[in-house]
């Protein structure tokens, strides 16, 4: 299902929490008004977002689920293409990622993780190989990573960014409180928990 309408970030965002909604969704059908009972967002927001995809097979009782999921899916170009991640620090934060169920069923894949802590690299075991972040170059590229998650001090944030990209990465979540500066190119989402509370205060 393709659209020539730029979807918008807000929207993007609401649509892949309505993915995760509709994974969990016991029933085959669901309403807007179900949607809205459950995320609290506004029926005429519900049905632009989905307008903007360009699924207009909306009905009086429902939409399938499964057929809206697929719909979703093809529109954000999530379906079936798998992705390959790095984890980049593994302090605290980066080894509690480690767990191989944070991507289960889902089409992102962990090919690695990096630190430049070499004894830290050693210790820690993961489903997926680790390795000391001077090795970052070579693995990034012969393992088709593209994206990263970034965990590294804050310190250390820009150089790591600078160092991801120079390898091949196209995108990078980063859980850091530094604001990176990346080509215009390159995808940054940021993750804070600090401001996630601040928006539900």
């Amino acid at each position: 299902m393709a659209t020539s309408v730029v979807i918008p970030e807000a929207t993007r965002k609401r649509m892949l929490l309505l993915l995760h909604l509709l994974e969990t969704w016991p029933e085959s059908k669901i309403t807007s008004l179900q949607i809205s009972g459950q995320t609290g967002w506004k029926d005429s927001l519900i049905r632009h977002d989905l307008w903007l995809l360009g699924y207009n097979k909306g009905v009086s009782n429902g939409y399938q689920t499964v057929d809206l999921r697929t719909a979703i899916n093809q529109a954000l170009g999530l379906e079936a293409q798998t992705k390959n991640c790095c984890i980049v620090g593994l302090g605290r934060l980066g080894a509690a990622l480690l767990d191989e169920k944070l991507t289960e069923d889902t089409p992102f894949v962990i090919k690695a993780g990096f630190d430049s802590n070499v004894n830290r690299v050693e210790i820690l075991r993961s489903n997926f190989p680790l390795y000391p972040a001077h090795d970052m170059n070579w693995v990034i590229k012969q393992e088709k990573i593209s994206l990263a998650v970034l965990t590294v001090a804050d310190k250390d944030a820009q150089v790591m960014a600078e160092r991801l990209i120079a390898a091949g990465i196209k995108g990078i979540v980063n859980m850091t409180r530094c604001v990176l500066k990346v080509p215009p190119e390159i995808k940054v989402e940021n993750l804070s928990v600090i401001n996630a509370l601040k928006l539900v205060n």
